[in-house]
């Protein structure tokens, strides 16, 4: 079998800040672990990537048009191409996560770590509206981050109880300067 792929998946619906996150998530120093990255683009959102910014090498940035890209050979021939030793992956939100999990990676391809972003100001409006689609991003997440918080939004977030939907994730709530609250413990991180 080929080397062990790390995967970090980064969901949310569109708008929901993915693109920043990554994009400031690849200007720290401290992410570069020394492999090329393939960063696959599943969705094209207002935000576009600034690879002069980027404070590692090695990036490859391939956007995806169609899901039925997303699937073990076309991923893999990717991969390979960029001699990719982890993978990024900007999932569009309208896709189904189980999808990716049944047909997309290639078997070497380990998912390291499940990132869900949230627009606060959205998330009532899409839980009512995708419920199912949201809730499996929500649930599969390691970390969960709400972002664009005021502080009404703060205490109908706090009143939902997340912990409800998923025990295991580190949950974030990002103030509209994105300064970050724990949410289990109300430390600013």
């Amino acid at each position: 079998m080929a080397n062990e792929i790390p995967v970090y998946l980064f969901v949310g619906f569109l708008e929901s800040g993915k693109t920043k996150f990554i994009q400031e998530t690849f200007e720290d120093p401290n992410f570069d672990s020394g492999d090329k990255t393939l960063l696959l683009v599943c969705e094209e959102g207002e935000e576009e990537y600034n690879q002069k910014k980027f404070a590692f090498p090695g990036v490859t940035l391939y956007n995806l048009e169609d899901k039925a890209e997303l699937n073990p050979q076309n991923l893999a021939k990717l991969a390979k191409e960029a001699d990719a030793g982890r993978v990024v992956i900007e999932y569009n939100g309208m896709w189904s996560m189980e999808t990716l999990y049944r047909e997309g990676l290639p078997a070497n391809w380990i998912l390291y770590q499940i990132m869900c972003l949230v627009d606060a100001g959205t998330f009532e409006m899409y839980v009512k509206n995708m419920g199912q689609l949201m809730m499996e991003k929500i649930t599969n997440a390691d970390m969960l981050i709400f972002n664009r918080c005021n502080e009404e939004l703060r205490k109908q977030l706090r009143s939902r109880n997340l912990r409800m939907v998923n025990r295991r994730a580190d949950i974030y709530l990002e103030d509209l300067n994105g300064n970050s609250e724990d949410y289990n413990n109300g430390e600013v991180c």
